[in-house]
């Protein structure tokens, strides 16, 4: 770590800081009509300048706590918000450029990027959301340290409207009501009367102070000077900057990576940190004073027209088949019938639609066993992997015209084993509902019971997908207003390439679930999940782990595997001569089919090697006798002859004087 230039304060490597030398302490007001143009008190920058926009939303700084509260007090209280506040603004402190990565992060991008590089799409995408849980969204650049102390007040909207006309009454009250708290009095000459004041403190519906940074704040007699006295010794950030996390990666700080993967490495990462805002987008109503005005939404969609139809339902199905040679069957869970009909079809009077496909793929690793060694004393033992794969369709049942209100299902909306049903608040269906499913995960809740169901349902109007439009949003688009094309749903449905992917007119769209990147939505009535509550923030990963994440493709592993199986000798490291030794010594006591002991391999040994010195004993002993055959015969010496006649027992020359024996 580093200090300061004034040396008060340390500060990480990496990080330089501005003194603001200058003593400003700032005061102003705010007046907030609607909760969605409410700023952060301490992250406004950062929320501003590095913002993600989904479509035509921006939604950064919307799930704060501070913004939620907002949001409730305003909707329940029927109120605008004023917001008073005093700043103080000591340092300034900044991010050096290409500052070396923490080593933590630095291998979770690295993982990320082998996964990208082995084709490994689904494992690249899952350890991408969780960089998002475990990191964030953004990186902050640069923090202002300093203090603030401020007054959030809810008002009612009909003493705001009375003076629409000058919204700087409303203001200059809250300011004056802020002032008096820290007994500013007479010191405080305000450019508004009495009158209002009192009018605006009668209308206050909520008041909460703040102080963030600084000396502790204390109700009776404290005082802004007090407040400024203390704050050297307590300072805090009061604002950031910052950008988005996948603006990390590039070759300066990733030297390592080769420059084909850095762009396929940002996608990924970026793809992660915007599925995080698309799961946490609530379309709807925003306008209090609509019928159709929805709670939860935190966008406004248009829809606060009200609905001009009403829909029914003919249920779901899926189709699934396999290929490949695994033992287990990939299609299990991924094959549903439609209870309206008992089969993987619509009811008479429906049409199918495709709303989504994908592939649920398996690798199985098998191991192949066989002797080998010194001799075939041992096991070795080669795996490889097989691979298969299950596609899958999932279809959903639309009305080609007029049909019984009551011949399809009622909705009570869809959840995942990663998200929660809007309408419960919880990963299940409604009282009288049972889900059926689609997809990988997804579960959509049906309910035929209308007598006893019905209060606990929603307005359904289709769903849709990357890959297929919504056939009942085609009347309120422009582009399909042709009347040889829409005579009815049911010719329409003949020609369904260019569904629009949108909902009805008084309909809402909510993100079902993301899978293999591609959105799947719902359309339900605009303020169907109003009295619900908020719901709260959803953290990625929004995914199941898949199924070949620890699995290497197209690798052929072979092994040396001890008695018992607790030593496991990769035999494809040719750099590492004492791995068979080593493999040697992790053997225990104990013998089974796999192998054998220490003891019977050396009782083996021994009796193989006197064998071996028996056996070549013998052969030397035949091979001698084998030599002494070959010589030849000699008559022996007479022992009258004399001495001077004798020869050499096994000379192999004679004369002819040498006296021979017959």
């Amino acid at each position: 770590c580093r200090t300061t230039d004034d040396g008060r304060y340390l500060i990480p490597d990496g990080v330089f800081t501005v003194p603001l030398k200058s003593s400003k302490l700032e005061v102003f007001g705010e007046l907030f009509q609607h909760w969605n143009n409410f700023t952060s008190t301490t992250s406004s920058s950062v929320n501003v300048e590095a913002g993600l926009h989904i479509g035509s939303f921006g939604i950064s700084g919307k799930y704060s706590h501070e913004s939620e509260s907002v949001r409730k007090h305003q909707i329940m209280d029927r109120s605008v918000t004023t917001r008073v506040q005093a700043r103080y603004a000591r340092y300034s402190a900044l991010l050096q450029p290409d500052t070396p990565l923490n080593p933590a992060f630095r291998d979770r991008l690295r993982n990320i990027a082998y996964y990208i590089q082995t084709n490994k799409t689904n494992m690249a995408r899952y350890q991408s959301q969780l960089l998002v849980r475990d990191y964030g969204t953004h990186v902050i650049s640069s923090v202002q340290a300093g203090a603030i102390i401020s007054q959030l007040d809810q008002i009612k909207t009909t003493f705001s409207n009375s003076y629409s006309m000058d919204r700087r009454q409303v203001v200059a009250a809250a300011s004056a009501s802020f002032m008096s708290v820290f007994n500013v009095g007479a010191e405080y000459k305000h450019s508004t009367s009495t009158e209002v004041i009192d009018q605006y403190l009668g209308n206050r519906t909520h008041s909460v102070i703040n102080a963030i940074g600084g000396p502790v704040f204390q109700p009776n007699n404290f005082t802004l000077n007090q407040w400024a006295s203390g704050l050297s010794g307590d300072l805090v950030a009061v604002d950031k900057s910052g950008y988005p996390i996948y603006e990390l990666i590039s070759a300066q700080t990733l030297p390592e990576l080769p420059p084909s993967i850095l762009f396929p490495l940002v996608q990924t990462v970026k793809s992660a940190v915007e599925e995080y805002y698309k799961f946490n987008i609530y379309r709807g109503c925003t306008n209090l004073d609509s019928p159709n005005f929805s709670f939860i939404a935190n966008v406004d969609d248009g829809t606060c027209e009200s609905p001009e139809t009403n829909y029914t339902f003919g249920g779901v199905y899926q189709q699934c088949k396999q290929s490949g040679q695994l033992s287990q069957n990939l299609c299990n869970g991924l094959v549903q019938k439609n209870p309206l009909t008992g089969a993987q079809s619509c009811p008479s009077g429906y049409e199918s639609v495709l709303l989504n496909e994908g592939t649920r793929s398996a690798t199985e690793s098998r191991r192949r066993c066989h002797h080998c060694g010194f001799l075939g004393l041992r096991h070795c033992c080669d795996n490889y992997n097989v691979y298969g794969s299950a596609k899958y369709q999932s279809f959903w049942c639309v009305a080609q015209g007029h049909v019984d209100q009551q011949s399809g299902f009622q909705f009570g909306g869809i959840y995942t084993n990663k998200i929660d049903n809007p309408l419960t608040q919880s990963r299940g269906c409604p009282l009288y509902f049972y889900p059926l499913k689609l997809g990988l995960g997804m579960q959509v809740c049906v309910s035929d019971d209308y007598e006893l169901g019905f209060r606990y349902s929603v307005p359904f109007a289709g769903l849709f997908s990357c890959m297929t439009g919504n056939p009942l949003a085609v009347h309120q688009d422009t582009s399909f207003k042709n009347p040889d094309m829409l005579h009815s749903l049911s010719s329409y449905l003949k020609a369904s390439n260019n569904w629009p992917r949108g909902c009805p007119t008084g309909y809402s769209m909510h993100l079902a679930t993301i899978e293999n990147s591609c959105e799947i939505n719902y359309c339900v009535k605009a303020n169907a999940f109003s009295d619900k509550g908020l719901p709260p923030v959803r953290r990625p990963p929004f995914m199941d782990l898949p199924g070949d994440a620890y699995v290497d493709s197209g690798i052929s592993e072979e092994y040396m595997i001890s008695t018992g199986g607790e030593t496991w000798t990769d035999l494809t490291l040719a750099n590492q001569p004492n791995s068979a030794e080593e493999a040697d010594r992790g053997g225990d006591s104990q013998g089974n089919e796999d192998g054998l002991s220490s003891g019977s391999t050396a009782t083996i040994a021994i009796v193989i090697t006197l064998v071996i010195l028996a056996t070549v004993a013998m052969v030397t002993v035949m091979y001698r006798r084998h030599q002494r055959s070959r010589r030849p015969y000699h008559r022996m010496p007479n022992p009258e002859t004399g001495a001077e006649n004798r020869r050499e027992y096994g000379a192999t020359g004679h004369t002819e004087d040498s006296p021979q024996t017959a």
